[in-house]
């Protein structure tokens, strides 16, 4: 019998076995990453003409470069791993990443949330005035003028050049004037010789999945294009510990994980200023929010504190930093701002789902959940907010399940069962053949599963169910797709080991709700709201999540879905001064309780790992 080797296909999260000596694009398409599906693009048919096929490889199990590689790929991307997916062998587990140029199909991203009004207050403000020609009779500089102009037409003084914009900009005047853009006393942009575009700035939500992006109108509070991708992070660490190891292990791979976000940034702003008719260099201003452990990673900042107890932050103040400095192809004098954090795994991408969500406003008791593969979990009560971190891990994004993957085109995104579970009904994304499940569908299966009685509380399959079987030498299994109606040609079934992993993350959640009500002197029925944000949290079934005990037993009109609150906040800081000092407010008033150090968390763990009674469903 042949042995077969693991490939890792990124970002679309799918673990696929391969036969030793089949080429990553054959692999590829035997799992059905077909055009429109998610998959790999080789309009040669696999011939290794087109060099459309590029794929980055972690690992070492592969043929050796062929000849077409070595005319497509420069010495450099050669040496990060690059190859052709039509001309690369497998002989030993590798992990694929995908770019986004090599790979098609649709991927289910959150961008949106919740609307919010909010009155502009932006951080830069444009001023019109005039300049005359510098001659022997005027020799005034341009910025001399513009000094003056300023001061006197609009009373600003003791004013600054950015000096990156004084580089670029002639020192002679030769235009009749202009428009500059002013943030606090610094002269940040100039439109001399150039038509006048929108004052515009750039949100984003730094997720460790996904990355959202939001190009704002400064003065009108108005989203022109907004977009989501995945994070090319990815790549190195599906969680948040993974990328600290990696980065920690030496310098050169702490730079090109930081690289990797950056270019990636770059490419989501060109997207974006590119659909609303704009250039990069249009974007005046910036606001990105994201774990602490994602902002510490595009920052550069020390991060082993980070990655082992007591697991603290650098930098816990706002950071205000020019967009260049970073390596962000936006406007001369363009300056980023980031959110506060709170601790080392509650991050500004928490504080601007509170700020958008607008859950410090409220006088109810709100239970607020941001799910992601790092769920923060916070409690307003009393006029107080107390924070946790769980790792919930990256189950809900289909990794770790046998047959999981993120939410492209093919993925079965709910379920039902009927007459006892012997029946199936599935919902895929674009309605296409299944390819396997996402992580709506997962937790949907699950709660059905137990609905219908083929787990009991452990969460343990029911052997005799006529959808169960138990393959030698392997795990119990559902049989949820047979391989005649998948788009694979193989059977999609949930394992007895993937049913683990969800009873895991959900108990990582409810463990964080419990201890957090304890900590407040509060029980389950105190709660009056309960706020769901974040990608996954968008698109559960709440009925599925509060069935397996994810969510505490609240009647589901209690439930309120918010999409990505924390994109919401950071749009919000990016057009108003007054939400940038309500987020720090926010993060000062936010207590954080470490629930490893709390003495019943083992006990509230493993207590959680049961499922609740179904008369309590």
């Amino acid at each position: 019998m042949v042995q077969k080797i693991t490939v890792d296909f990124e970002p679309i999260g799918r673990r696929v076995e391969a036969t030793p000596g089949q080429t990553i694009l054959a692999v590829a398409q035997g799992a059905g990453f077909t055009l429109g599906a998610g998959g790999v693009y080789s309009p040669c048919g696999g011939k290794g003409l087109c060099g459309r096929c590029r794929v980055r490889v972690k690992g070492e199990g592969l043929s050796p470069l062929t000849e077409a590689e070595r005319r497509v790929f420069t010495p450099q991307q050669i040496a990060e791993g690059f190859r052709l997916a039509c001309q690369a062998a497998l002989y030993a587990p590798v992990k694929v990443e995908i770019p986004p140029e090599s790979m098609v199909g649709i991927q289910k991203l959150q961008v949106e949330g919740i609307e919010v009004e909010v009155m502009p207050e932006p951080p830069v403000a444009r001023y019109t005035l005039t300049t005359e020609q510098t001659t022997i009779e005027n020799p005034r500089p341009v910025w001399q003028q513009v000094a003056q102009r300023l001061a006197s037409d609009y009373n600003l003084s003791q004013l600054q050049v950015d000096m990156e914009l004084a580089r670029q900009e002639p020192p002679l005047a030769q235009a009749k004037g202009g428009t500059v853009t002013v943030k606090g006393r610094e002269i940040v942009n100039c439109f001399f010789h150039r038509p006048v575009p929108p004052p515009v700035g750039l949100a984003v939500d730094l997720g460790t999945t996904k990355v959202a992006g939001f190009l704002v109108h400064l003065e009108t509070g108005a989203t022109l294009a907004s977009e989501g991708i995945m994070n090319p992070q990815i790549a190195y660490g599906e969680d948040v510990m993974s990328r600290l190891a990696y980065a920690l292990e030496d310098e050169g791979q702490y730079q090109r994980i930081h690289q990797v976000i950056i270019d990636g940034l770059n490419r989501l702003a060109k997207d974006l200023a590119t659909r609303a008719g704009l250039e990069t260099k249009d974007i005046e201003e910036a606001v990105i929010v994201g774990n602490t452990a994602m902002h510490h990673l595009l920052l550069r900042l020390p991060i082993a504190q980070l990655a082992r107890a007591p697991y603290v932050a650098a930098v816990t103040t706002p950071v205000e930093i020019k967009a260049r400095d970073l390596g962000l192809s936006f406007s001369p004098g363009a300056y980023v701002y980031l959110m506060p954090v709170i601790a080392g795994f509650v991050g500004g991408d928490h504080v601007a789902m509170i700020l958008g969500s607008r859950l410090d406003r409220t006088d109810k008791i709100v239970l607020g959940l941001d799910i992601g593969t790092n769920t923060e979990i916070v409690l307003k009560y009393n006029g107080r907010m107390l924070s946790c971190s769980c790792a919930s891990g990256p189950a809900f994004e289909g990794a770790h399940i046998l047959h999981g993957m993120r939410a492209v085109q093919g993925a079965i995104q709910a379920v039902r069962l009927k007459d006892g579970g012997t029946e199936v009904e599935l919902e895929t994304i674009a309605d296409a053949a299944p390819l396997g499940i996402c992580g709506s569908g997962i937790l949907d299966a699950v709660a059905e599963l137990y609905r219908t009685g083929v787990i009991d509380v452990h969460g343990r399959l029911n052997r005799q169910h006529p959808r169960v079987r138990v393959p030698e030498g392997g795990p119990a299994e559902f049989l949820l797709v047979p391989a005649s109606e998948s788009g694979t040609g193989e059977d999609i079934v949930i394992t007895q080991k993937d049913i683990g992993e969800i009873l895991l993350a959900k108990a990582a959640i409810a463990t964080g709700t419990e201890l957090l009500l304890k900590a407040a002197g509060l029980g389950v029925e105190d709660i009056q709201e309960v706020v769901v944000a974040g990608a996954f949290g968008t698109h559960l079934k709440v009925a599925s999540a509060v069935a397996i005990g994810m969510f505490p037993p609240l009647p589901l009109e209690l439930f309120r879905q918010v999409g990505n609150a924390a994109g919401t906040g950071a749009r919000a800081a990016l057009v108003s001064l007054a939400e940038r000092r309500r987020a720090e407010e926010i993060a000062k008033q936010v207590g954080y309780l470490e629930l490893m150090v709390q003495p019943s968390f083992q006990d509230t763990f493993v207590s959680s790992l049961s499922l609740p009674e179904r008369s309590s469903l």
